[in-house]
């Protein structure tokens, strides 16, 4: 009987990185060794069942954690904006799509716009990195401001027309006043075609250094434009209006 061969570093640390990912098959003619060599030496270096060792979780159990509506929104991120998932063989050899805890974590900080913390529990995704609690806390601010896409009535409408007629009146104003988003406003305008628009003050207030380096950072940490408005006395039109004109570009803000 020939007498085995030691196993080097690099082969060592293929078996660790593909355990679970790959059949036993795949390993062992990658490695040209027998599968029963790979499951001793897996065993000796401590391997759970392959069908389990994993520190991660699902796209399906990701989806649930962070809304039952980002199933498919996931798996439109992995061509569009590389999200990490591969597929794992689980039970009866099937494979399925999971993602590593830590390729999450360092996916999302750079993707912040794409996903909503609101309703995840914290540390359900193992310990998360201090900007997620920021992003969280942005992220139930606009949960709580959500303005539900409800039509306007006939009776709003009129009132809508009428408070335009109030000299000074502000999109924020109008805004509080009918409890929805600027955005919302501006909209129904457009829809009614109606003219008269309420009054932009931040076109006649130039921004300084110092509101210019809150629009930043709250941006990036992922805050509404209609929280970040209230922050700095101005609209949501017109912060979203002051960060387009300064270049903010929400796929390069961590890049730096």
């Amino acid at each position: 009987m020939g007498r085995a061969r030691n196993w080097t570093t690099e082969e060592v640390e293929y078996l660790q990185d593909r355990w679970g990912v790959v059949s036993l098959k795949s390993i062992a003619l990658r490695l040209d060794r027998s599968i029963e060599a790979i499951k001793l030496k897996a065993g000796k270096l401590g391997l759970k069942d392959c069908r389990m060792n994993f520190d991660g979780i699902t796209v399906n159990q990701l989806s649930l954690a962070l809304d039952k509506s980002y199933n498919q929104i996931i798996r439109y991120w992995i061509p569009q904006y590389g999200f990490p998932a591969r597929r794992k063989i689980f039970a009866s050899s099937a494979r399925v799509l999971v993602v590593g805890y830590d390729d999450f974590w360092k996916w999302a900080e750079q993707h912040k716009e794409l996903i909503n913390l609101a309703k995840m529990d914290p540390n359900l995704l193992g310990a998360e990195p201090a900007w997620a609690k920021v992003k969280r806390r942005a992220d139930l601010m606009r949960s709580q401001k959500t303005y539900q896409a409800v039509n306007w009535t006939p009776e709003e409408d009129q009132r809508l027309v009428q408070v335009l007629g109030t000299k000074g009146m502000t999109y924020p104003e109008v805004a509080k006043l009918f409890d929805r988003s600027e955005a919302a406003v501006k909209r129904r305008l457009h829809d009614l075609g109606v003219k008269v628009r309420p009054v932009r003050l931040e076109n006649h207030i130039k921004y300084t250094a110092e509101d210019v380096q809150i629009l930043l950072r709250m941006a990036q940490e992922g805050y509404s434009y209609e929280t970040i408005a209230l922050k700095v006395g101005r609209s949501a039109l017109g912060v979203r209006g002051k960060l387009e004109r300064i270049g903010f570009n929400f796929k390069q803000r961590n890049l730096k």
